[in-house]
């Protein structure tokens, strides 16, 4: 009888901690709200050359449990259009002042210079956007690979609740060599 309370007082426990979400997680995974990880496999090339199809990427969910994105962060998050996890650079956050061009982005006034964005050697003015000023509690999020990326240029800003966990590592890849930390 103890073993059947005390296995029924875990999984009551486990139940409690899923429900209170610690990590303030958007996914629903079990993985991330109770271990802290999630593995999402990369399925297109909208972060190339950073990550590219085949890669499997591990998320912390409990990066920003106490804080937001940075600037620069590699996320996982919910797009205001869909379901399915996205994953992303955050470019600016609440308060910043940012506009595209073609794959060059105007953060506060000042050109990024980004050695990993992907772009196109014949100019891609895909999806150019006047400059802006990020809401509170948003964040605008862009592909590495400017000319093949579905992000904020085109489906707005992304609450900063929807944001699923950093990106920290790629822990599998078709090649060996891309198996890294960030």
């Amino acid at each position: 009888m103890k073993v059947i309370g005390v296995l029924l007082g875990l999984v009551f426990l486990v139940l409690i901690l899923y429900l209170i979400n610690p990590s303030g997680t958007a996914t629903l995974d079990p993985r991330a709200r109770l271990l802290g990880y999630a593995l999402y496999n990369i399925p297109s090339e909208s972060m190339a050359p950073t990550l590219i199809p085949g890669d499997i990427v591990m998320t912390k969910t409990f990066s920003y449990a106490n804080g937001s994105p940075k600037h620069h962060d590699l996320i996982v998050y919910i797009p205001p259009v869909n379901e399915s996890p996205f994953v992303g650079r955050v470019v600016a956050v609440s308060g910043d002042t940012v506009s595209v061009t073609g794959p060059d982005v105007t953060l506060n006034g000042q050109q990024i210079e980004e050695d990993i964005v992907l772009s196109s050697d014949r100019g891609c003015h895909r999806g150019d956007v006047e400059e802006l000023v990020v809401p509170a509690g948003k964040l605008f999020i862009l592909g590495d690979n400017r000319c093949n990326s579905h992000d904020s240029r085109f489906f707005g800003f992304v609450d900063e609740e929807m944001v699923i966990g950093r990106v920290s590592a790629i822990v599998a890849s078709r090649d060996k060599d891309r198996i890294k930390d960030f």
